[in-house]
């Protein structure tokens, strides 16, 4: 379930308008392997022609998941003025498809905020890396300096000043 957005209510509105009208089940075993599935191909292959359809699946799961919570913290993404409208709103939504893929592959840690973000920023990156590969000549500057700042081990800190400003 997507519980929380700052600065980006347009794209909630959307993830709200997805949820089924029927009450939510717990996640199965069968759905949460089929989640971590789509959302690792994202990550992987973001530009792959069944993406759309993939990331269509996963919101609608997520957003009526009653089992799976995750906190929008547009805060995480970096320098938002630099994102163009419909990058934010992609990034912001591979952030929190990550995130939840760490809940699902980590129930213990989910009340983690720390390590659920973290996870969230590196799936994120590895998107973001994905989509470099498939266009080199790709440069979102804030992305560059979030990886960055993996390569120089400070993302940790990142995370925590930035989850800081969402509480």
């Amino acid at each position: 379930m997507v519980r929380r957005v700052v600065k980006w209510w347009p794209v909630a509105m959307i993830a709200v308008g997805l949820a089924p009208a029927w009450p939510a089940e717990p996640t199965s075993p069968e759905t949460r392997a089929e989640m971590i599935q789509l959302i690792d191909i994202l990550e992987k292959h973001p530009n792959d022609p069944d993406a759309r359809a993939a990331r269509g699946k996963v919101m609608t799961w997520l957003t009526s998941a009653p089992d799976v919570t995750v906190k929008m913290c547009g805060d995480l993404l970096g320098d938002a003025s630099k994102y163009t409208k419909d990058q934010s709103g992609d990034f912001l939504i591979q952030l929190a498809f990550s995130e939840a893929k760490f809940i699902l592959e980590n129930p213990a840690s989910a009340k983690d905020d720390q390590a659920v973000h973290m996870a969230g920023v590196e799936g994120m990156l590895r998107t973001y890396a994905s989509m470099k590969a498939d266009n080199p000549k790709l440069k979102i500057v804030p992305l560059e300096t979030l990886a960055q700042m993996q390569a120089e081990a400070k993302l940790p800190e990142h995370v925590a000043k930035a989850i800081k400003k969402c509480d």
